[in-house]
C-alpha cells in the first residue's frame, strides 16, 4: 500500500515539475519579448523627442528653417555657389 502512494506521489511530482516547467519557459519568453518591446519603446521616444525638437526649432528659429532648407532640399541664395561633393564608397 506504501509502494502505491509513493508511486502515485512521484507521478503527481512528475506532472506537476513538468507543468512548472512549461510555465516557467513561457514568463522567461514573455520576459524576453517584454524587455524587446522596451528597447523599441524607447528607441521609439527618443525619435519623436527629436522630431519634436525639429518642429519646435522650425516653429522658433528662422536660422534653423534656412540651414534645413540648404542641407535638405539644396537651396542656395541667389549669387551664391554651392559644391557638391560625391564620395565613392567602393
Amino acid at each position: 500500500m506504501n509502494l502505491l502512494f509513493l508511486i502515485a506521489f512521484l507521478v503527481a511530482g512528475v506532472l506537476g515539475g513538468s507543468y512548472a516547467w512549461k510555465r516557467y519557459q513561457t514568463l522567461e519568453a514573455t520576459r524576453g519579448a517584454e524587455a524587446e518591446a522596451l528597447a523599441q519603446l524607447a528607441e521609439l521616444q527618443e525619435r519623436t523627442d527629436s522630431k519634436r525638437k525639429s518642429i519646435r526649432l522650425m516653429k522658433q528659429d528662422p536660422e534653423y528653417v534656412e540651414r534645413m532648407i540648404r542641407q535638405k532640399l539644396n537651396y542656395a541664395k541667389p549669387e551664391e555657389i554651392v559644391f557638391k561633393f560625391e564620395f565613392d564608397e567602393s
